[in-house]
């Protein structure tokens, strides 16, 4: 019993041991003030005192995490006092001004430096964003399926001291304060990658809009999608709605069979090198945009077509039924030419064997009949009229047999055909 109550006391004591223990070696681990100031870098403009500021910890080696919370001063000053300082540490300041997260990133070994967090005022106009670079790679072309892969990548710049709030609510012609970007006509499978935080993605028209803010400095932009075409040329209008510096049409050497045509501009690769062919078109303004045309796309052979029909369900949708159709009307047929034949009324040549065989034992038996009928009439055990009687319907019979069997009819004097009273007289 003494065992059991020392091993009891052991458990209870485990978990102060372990709270004592790692109290110790936070209380051993080295702490430093944070200190640092939000600066409003737009010209004129100023921070408000008790702007909320946000510090997250994260150490790599042991998965702690943890989150502080101050305000600012009248200057935008801020500080956070005893913070844990972990070597292999992440520290982010992060701070929400008029509608966007603002932050910046900390390495550990500048902990005790001074900390700058720079945010800006808004503005909804986004003819200040400038794309300067504007590429269009198609990647990849199934003439089986006449499926074509293109990738787009873009560098935009905001040279500005303003933010570009999107305003999703007050929107109409000329009245747009987020990035849009076309597509080829029947695009999908769409996929956007982009470097601005927060980033929405609307479908608008033939293509789509990125709603996001626009801080100040270079961002990227990419997205990928898939098209089909028809025959061996493609043509669209590629509306460059921010305009550009540069925008480009690369194709793959593997690719080398197919042209590319950009309207109004030069029609000839104007770069090329070991990857790529090149047309480019500069100093595109804002809303205008190349017609981009794409010709001798590869075709599907014979085969592929064959196939690609065969493995389209739409295609088995209509051709079940049309099939089951036809099957049931062979079938129909089938069964009624089967049942003319069974009413044939030409015999086989067994049957007739067969018939013959009967029909020859039938008459047999008949004369058989015809002789005991004499025999019974010469011994007067039958009346003359019951005799003739009966032996004139034997003997029509035996006639019937032998016009079936196309035998020459037995003369009506024969022996068996002349009655017994008549051969006595």
């Amino acid at each position: 019993m003494k065992h059991y109550c020392k091993l009891i006391s052991v458990f209870c004591m485990a978990p102060c041991l372990l709270f004592i223990l790692i109290s110790s070696t936070l209380d051993a681990q080295e702490k430093r003030t944070v200190i640092g100031q939000v600066v409003n870098e737009t010209l004129g403009a100023s921070i408000n005192s008790e702007l909320a500021i946000m510090l997250h910890v994260l150490d790599q080696d042991s998965g702690q995490f943890a989150t502080l919370e101050t305000t600012t001063n009248s200057k935008g000053e801020f500080q956070f006092k005893d913070v844990l300082l972990f070597n292999n540490g992440t520290y982010f300041v992060t701070a929400d001004y008029g509608g966007t997260s603002y932050n910046t990133t900390i390495e550990p070994s500048s902990l005790g430096n001074k900390i700058k967090l720079s945010v800006y005022e808004n503005t909804q106009d986004i003819s200040i964003i400038r794309i300067e670079h504007h590429a269009l790679v198609l990647v990849n072309v199934d003439p089986r399926k006449q499926l074509a892969t293109a990738a787009t990548f873009i560098s935009l710049t905001n040279d500005t001291d303003l933010t570009v709030l999107p305003d999703l609510e007050n929107v109409g012609p000329g009245r747009f304060s987020f990035l849009r970007f076309s597509l080829p006509p029947d695009a999908h499978n769409l996929d956007v990658q982009s470097s601005l935080v927060g980033s929405q993605i609307i479908p608008v028209g033939s293509g789509f809009a990125i709603a996001a803010p626009i801080m100040p400095g270079t961002h990227d932009i990419s997205f990928s999608y898939e098209f089909r075409y028809q025959g061996t040329d493609l043509t669209y209008k590629h509306s460059v709605l921010q305009g550009a510096d540069v925008f480009q049409v690369l194709i793959p050497q593997s690719l080398s069979e197919i042209q590319v045509g950009l309207i109004n501009s030069t029609t000839s690769p104007s770069v090329s090198n070991e990857s790529y062919r090149i047309w480019e078109v500069r100093d595109l303004t804002p809303g205008q945009g190349p017609t981009v045309s794409l010709s001798s796309l590869p075709k599907p052979s014979l085969l592929d077509r064959l196939i690609s029909e065969m493995t389209n369900p739409d295609i088995w949708l209509l051709a079940i039924p049309v099939g089951m159709g036809a099957l049931l009307i062979l079938l129909l047929i089938w069964s009624i030419v089967l049942s003319l034949r069974n009413h044939d009324p030409l015999p086989t040549t067994t049957s007739k064997a067969e018939l013959l065989l009967h029909s020859s034992a039938d008459r047999d038996r008949l004369i058989y009949e015809i002789a005991l009928l004499d025999d019974r009439h010469a011994k007067g055990l039958l009346s003359q009229t019951t005799y003739l009687e009966t032996r004139s319907v034997l003997i029509d019979e035996v006639l019937t047999i032998d016009a079936s069997l196309h035998t020459v009819p037995i003369p009506r004097n024969s022996d068996f055909n002349e009655p017994t009273g008549e051969r006595s007289k």
